[in-house]
């Protein structure tokens, strides 16, 4: 029986409006009484996730920036890697004159290209706090845990994909319509899992994962069973298993409930 779940939030675990079911609260809480180890892994930065680690009662550790960034259930940085500033400036400039929008993450901190902070909040949570506004000449003085590149052009953002995947130190992939992630080629959802999975002391044919989109392709692939929600992306369906609900179905918890027999 598996020992361990494992669970992106968006798309998957929260329902489109970004909320968490009553019905997934209580299927996880009942989960954690039967001694299964529960973990988010997401591409939210810390803030972010800790809001929905706190929501679910959880004292797991929590995966943040796509695998960038592991903590554990005191908040204390357990995983570090970050983009090489050469490497950020290279991303800034090549997508200076395609209409995107440079948004990056470290730590609290937010990142966005500079004169496109009002335009980048229609895409997120919520308005971000203080951000850092970004320029090529400054770029190059920060270190980022993630870069987001917006694009409303998904054809854009997988030309941007290619390329970017053509250099050594990052790995780039789309994580929703809008949205290309990049982190450090060393990171991943999947790795993160093999990182916990190992503190743990649990083998990884007992870890059971849960996804929608490219950034949970490692995390599927490594775990003993990877699924993806019904809403999820075509190309992932095609090589897991697929549940028969979305994310604003409850899939997660349905599936729990039933496999575990809550």
């Amino acid at each position: 029986m598996y020992k361990l779940v494992i669970s992106d939030l968006d798309g998957t675990l929260v329902d489109s409006n970004k909320n968490l079911s009553d019905y997934t609260k209580k299927t996880i809480s009942k989960l954690k009484e039967n001694g299964v180890y529960f973990v988010i892994a997401t591409g939210r930065n810390y803030r972010g996730a800790k809001k929905i680690a706190d929501s679910l009662g959880l004292d797991s550790e929590i995966i943040c920036n796509n695998g960038s960034t592991i903590y554990n259930n005191q908040g204390e940085l357990i995983f570090q890697k970050t983009i090489s500033n050469t490497t950020a400036k290279q991303i800034f400039r090549e997508i200076e004159n395609t209409e995107s929008i440079f948004f990056a993450s470290s730590g609290n901190n937010i990142y966005i290209q500079k004169g496109k902070v009002e335009e980048a909040s229609l895409f997120l949570l919520s308005p971000p706090e203080n951000p850092i506004e970004i320029t090529l000449e400054n770029v190059e003085h920060y270190n980022f845990e993630k870069i987001v590149i917006i694009n409303h052009n998904n054809d854009i953002l997988k030309k941007l994909s290619e390329n970017f995947n053509k250099t050594d130190d990052i790995n780039a992939f789309i994580s929703q319509d809008c949205y290309l992630d990049i982190v450090h080629y060393q990171t991943s959802k999947g790795i993160a899992l093999k990182f916990l999975a190992k503190l743990k002391n649990i083998d990884l044919k007992h870890t059971l994962a849960f996804g929608d989109a490219f950034n949970d392709y490692d995390m599927l692939k490594f775990a003993g069973k990877g699924l993806v929600m019904a809403n999820g992306f075509e190309e992932l369906k095609n090589e897991f298993e697929t549940l028969k609900l979305s994310n604003d179905d409850s899939g997660v918890a349905n599936y729990l409930s039933t496999i575990f027999e809550l």
